[in-house]
């Protein structure tokens, strides 16, 4: 997966791809149209463009031609479902082997999934170091995996199952039948390889099933095909057969009568058994048991050994022979080279050894789901009682009604019901003992990169509002758990400052366990995020000492681009007013739309901005065009500028400490944030980094150093936050009516010795201080069950010690803080 340079071409990120793929067939739809405008009326119009790519891909993109999508896991193939709802495509994905992680979710989806079976091995864990390495993730997802095809058919998900992604494709039939014992049936298995394969690709009225009038093409094996010890024999395709393990011509199975021509009046006996193919074979000479050695039985030859020595003969005794039906004969040569012949005759048919191992009963996974997968996953989202009640609690309300001792907070269905002393607990309401706690609004982070899946950086073009932070979030980051631990209950999650106009934002509560679109705040006013300074500049990056080759590479360049795009927007506008419904098409563009709706004020522009000089001059570009910035993201010498700020309206959302980490940082001061709010200026705190936002409310702590009161400082991680993102009307402040996000606290919050002890969003406890230790628990003996399992198996992996720990979680790389370089930021 890309990373968000600025190297190479676009689209180099997750949303990057996705933009690109909306695009392509919003592009294949207009060529259409356009080519059909043309043919109907030429007349004075401008011939349309000729383009291979996308008369190609009119079929599919007007649902005639299937289209496949490639699922690397199970949130891929979500968001491959949404592209496919949204274009009407006619579609099916090739899947992951993890759909099993968002069952119901691939299963709302409708679509068929082609589903490998890949099951991942068993990890290294036979030493307590490598045991360290291996996190309790990748061991559900060895020991559910398996099971992930019969998941998928119960729950009505139409499948096919694929060698695609198997180290060795003769391993297929002994990946299906492992599927076979963890849950998935005979029946659903053979179709999966047979019937639904030809249903999707459309070939079914010709493959797929035996019946008169379809293509001879069919399999013929020596038993049940999924069998352990079956056979394939034959392959067939189109009436033409292919010997795959032809079955000998004769088998040699069954009782001998052995006669030799140095003694043709004794007859010895041969009892052969075994496989019929790789016989084995016991022979009684002068009531001596002889084992045979060297079988070698091919073309209608049979040869074996026997040992000379325990019937008095020198050495090995040599003989082979021509086999048929009911005979064999030959010639043999003892140790001492002296040569004899021999003829065996049939006593018995042949007959297989019956079977007298006992059936191994699969041992199926050991734990039930939990969303996400992992430590601190939980089998639903967390109930909503109808209604909750804190009493005597310290309620820091971020209201009218300010901070409010021995106060009770009343929760109803999710939504503060009432804020005041002396509530009355509604009959069966959960009741929770404030005193001496403090209760605040849950904490709002207002610059944040986390849960971003593929990159926060489409660093492929300068100008990339087309993209979606929406398109790629990832519901299983662990920092989500590690926020709300911290209070933290929402996050504008931003593309990162490779663009002087980059993605488009998401709003986003963090619900711990559910889908990545379950997260989005419904209503939330969309916005794009700008970029300014030494990233989009590109100040630091290259390759080989040679400069990135992408504009802009000065700060000028970056105000004349912000400005030519947003002409090209009103030009884009006019475009589409100016065309009457007939002709030819203008061509729709993502990129365009989305500026345009910044221009008309119904897109809200977040700007990470260091110097004054590169603030001013967006200020004034923004101006030029009726735009008011909703807010500037960093921010860090605003407090230079802070009467320009004040008078054009922006917000300040920025770091309480932060400054000299780069050379455009160097001028930022700790008072930056409270100087601003002294001027009027609406200001927040944010966290640009996973750690730092478990701990927003410290960052707010630290502006009472410079001069705010306690109200002002927590006011900047609350109710500020939520204005700043036009969110306020339901967030931000502990007043009726408003969703029940709420943070408990074990003293006042600003306190470095406190702790939040409880995180509430939408009248849910997300956060429990001691269901936090019961989890972890939990964690650590699951760990040590799977652990165990792995070390029964008679073929445990191994792998030497690296001596380097394995990061806890895949996301643990990404904690998207400014300081740790453009993709990040």
């Amino acid at each position: 997966m890309a990373t968000g340079s600025f190297l190479g071409g676009y689209p180099n990120s997750l949303m990057g791809t996705i933009a690109h793929v909306r695009q392509t067939f919003i592009d294949a739809d207009w060529y259409q149209r356009a080519q059909e405008a043309y043919s109907k009326n030429p007349s004075g119009l401008k011939r349309p463009e000729t383009n291979a790519s996308l008369a190609a891909l009119v079929d599919a993109s007007q649902g005639r031609q299937p289209v496949v999508f490639d699922a690397t896991d199970e949130y891929n193939l979500l968001r491959a479902a949404k592209i496919g709802r949204e274009f009407k495509l006619n579609m099916w994905i090739n899947g992951s082997g993890k759909e099993f992680r968002r069952l119901d979710a691939v299963k709302a989806t409708n679509l068929a999934v082609v589903v490998p079976v890949n099951f991942p091995e068993a990890p290294a864990v036979q030493s307590p170091e490598e045991a360290m390495n291996v996190t309790l993730e990748t061991l559900l997802e060895w020991d559910e995996s398996p099971e992930n095809p019969g998941r998928l058919a119960k729950a009505g998900v139409t499948i096919a199952l694929t060698a695609d992604q198997l180290k060795d494709v003769g391993t297929f039939l002994a990946q299906v039948r492992k599927a076979i014992e963890r849950g998935l049936g005979d029946e659903a298995a053979l179709a999966a390889v047979t019937t639904t394969p030809a249903k999707i690709t459309g070939i079914d009225k010709q493959y797929g099933t035996l019946e008169p009038g379809k293509v001879a093409s069919f399999v013929i094996t020596d038993g049940d095909l999924f069998a352990e010890k079956t056979k394939v024999r034959e392959v067939w395709i189109d009436g033409r057969p292919y010997d795959v393990k032809p079955a000998p011509d004769v088998d040699v199975r069954g009782m001998w009568n052995v006669t030799v021509s140095n003694d043709p009046r004794a007859v010895r006996s041969a009892t052969i058994k075994g496989d019929a193919e790789k016989p084995a074979m016991e022979v009684t000479w002068d009531e001596k048991k002889l084992a045979a050695g060297n079988i070698a039985y091919s073309a209608g030859r049979f040869s074996f050994t026997l040992p000379g020595d325990s019937i008095g003969a020198p050495g090995l005794i040599r003989l082979s022979g021509a086999v048929t039906e009911n005979e064999m004969n030959g010639v043999g040569e003892r140790g001492d080279g002296k040569s004899f012949t021999w003829l065996a005759k049939r006593q018995s048919p042949p007959s297989a050894e019956p079977d007298t191992s006992k059936p191994k009963k699969p041992e199926m996974a050991s734990f039930a789901d939990v969303y996400p997968l992992g430590e601190f996953g939980r089998p639903s989202l967390p109930e909503q009682p109808a209604n909750v009640l804190i009493t005597n609690a310290t309620v820091w309300t971020m209201g009218k009604r300010g901070r409010m001792e021995n106060t009770d907070v009343l929760i109803s269905k999710g939504k503060i019901a009432a804020v005041g002393k002396g509530l009355k607990a509604p009959s069966g309401a959960v009741t929770i003992d404030g005193t001496g706690k403090h209760v605040t609004p849950g904490l709002i982070d207002s610059h944040s990169h986390q849960a971003v899946s593929g990159s926060v950086n489409e660093g492929g073009q300068a100008i990339t509002p087309e993209v979606r932070i929406a398109d790629v979030l990832d519901a299983d980051d662990i920092w989500i758990y590690r926020q709300l631990a911290g209070g933290t209950v929402a996050a504008n999650v931003l593309h990162g400052s490779a663009n002087p106009i980059g993605g488009q934002n998401a709003v986003v509560k963090w619900r711990w366990g559910a889908l990545p679109d379950e997260l989005l705040v419904a209503g939330a006013p969309e916005g794009v995020k700008f970029a300014l300074g030494e990233n989009v500049k590109q100040s630091h990056f290259g390759s080989g000492g040679q400069p990135s080759q992408r504009y802009p590479h000065t700060r000028m360049g970056v105000e004349q681009l912000i400005r030519d795009r947003f002409r090209a927007a009103l030009e884009y506008e006019r475009e589409w007013k100016s065309w009457d419904k007939s002709g030819i098409p203008p061509h729709r563009d993502l990129e365009l739309e989305a500026i345009l709706e910044m221009v008309k004020g119904t897109r809200l522009i977040h700007a990470h901005s260091y110097r004054q000089d590169e603030i001013l001059a967006l200020i004034r570009v923004c101006e030029e065009f009726g735009i008011r910035i909703a807010s500037l993201q960093h921010i860090l010498e605003g407090y230079k500028v802070a009467d320009a700020i004040a008078k054009h309206g922006a917000a300040a959302a920025g770091f309480s400490d932060w400054w000299t980490y780069k050379w455009e940082a160097y001028e930022a001061i700790p008072g930056n944030i409270p100087l601003m709010h002294k001027q009027g200026i609406l200001v927040s705190y944010n966290s640009d980094d996973a750690q730092l936002a478990t701990r927003l409310n410290w960052e707010a702590a630290k502006g009472v150093e410079f001069g705010m009161t306690e109200e002002e400082a927590l006011a900047a991680v609350t109710i500020n936050s939520a204005k700043l993102l036009g969110i306020d009307k339901s967030m931000g402040s502990l007043e009726s009516g408003k969703d029940a996000d709420i943070a408990v606290w074990n003293g006042n919050p600003l306190s470095t010795k406190t702790k939040c002890v409880q995180t509430w969003v939408d009248g849910r406890k997300y956060f429990d201080v001691d269901e936090d230790r019961a989890l972890e628990q939990t964690a650590l003996n699951e760990r040590a069950v799977l652990i165990q399992k792995i070390l029964k198996d008679k073929k445990p992996a191994t792998s030497p010690p690296s001596g380097v720990p394995a990061m806890r979680r895949p996301n643990e790389i990404y904690l998207h803080s400014c300081m740790e370089g453009v993709d990040n930021e």
